[in-house]
């Protein structure tokens, strides 16, 4: 599997692994995606325990070179949205009977 998934990629190992349609999968990861984004515009910070957290950070202005002219520019500062994964914990459940 590469670094990198795309939603079509998330859409069919979720739809492969959990052994559902593909439409279905996709409604999934779409109605998911529209979750979070709802949330980062209400509080700037959404938070999935087992997946990770998802947050707004604000990038500074900063200077940089035109590689074509070598000419000094200005990069207007943004905010970006930043995804810091949770820790993997082993967990073991036992069954009592």
């Amino acid at each position: 599997m590469s670094d990198k998934l795309n939603h079509s990629d998330l859409s069919a190992l979720l739809a492969k692994e959990a052994k559902i349609s593909g439409a279905k999968a996709e409604f999934f990861t779409k109605a998911m995606f529209e979750l979070i984004i709802e949330g980062l515009e209400q509080d700037g910070i959404v938070k999935i325990n087992g997946l990770g957290t998802f947050k707004i950070t604000d990038v500074a202005d900063r200077s940089s070179v035109n590689v074509n002219t070598g000419e000094k520019i200005e990069i207007k500062g943004h905010k970006k949205i930043t995804f810091l994964s949770a820790k993997i914990i082993s967990i073991t459940t036992t069954l009592w009977l």
